[in-house]
């Protein structure tokens, strides 16, 4: 692995992807997690009250258009389901493999602290999906609209 092991002392800590942190919501202000604390490939991701956990750990290295993004605690990629360019499409994790629907781009805003991540396969936005914020609401794709449910900090 390319990364610090070094856990940030916060969720809210600035966007930096070369070490391990979490990755909250800017509308629930929840963290992105693998559910349940699953290895498994296929598992999905959502958001859940910030707790610490390696399964909300995340971290990213550079690769081909974007980054891969993986989970402290199963080691897996952040991807989108199925290579869906679909609106809706889950999320989920995978043993990492590079392929584009592995890939994400990151747009930072604001000052570096804010970023929205953008699939290469599909062009979409890493969102909580319908704008919840309870506990479990899956993470999806969807066209990229500027929206809270689209930032992470």
């Amino acid at each position: 692995m390319l990364v610090s092991l070094a856990l940030p002392t916060s969720p809210a800590a600035a966007v930096n992807l070369s070490q391990w942190r979490w990755l909250s919501n800017l509308n629930s202000s929840k963290c992105l997690e693998v559910g349940g604390w699953s290895t498994a490939n296929g598992a999905g991701v959502n958001q859940w009250d910030c707790h610490v956990g390696a399964n909300q750990s995340w971290a990213g290295t550079p690769y081909g258009s974007g980054y891969l993004i993986y989970n402290s605690n199963s080691g897996k990629c952040l991807e989108v389901k199925g290579w869906s360019k679909a609106n809706g499409a889950a999320i989920g994790q995978w043993d990492c493999h590079g392929g584009v629907n592995q890939q994400w781009m990151v747009r930072f805003e604001g000052a570096g602290d804010i970023a929205t991540l953008v699939n290469v396969n599909s062009g979409k936005c890493l969102e909580i999906n319908g704008w919840r914020t309870d506990n479990g609401a899956p993470a999806t794709q969807w066209d990229c609209h500027g929206g809270l449910n689209q930032d992470w900090y």
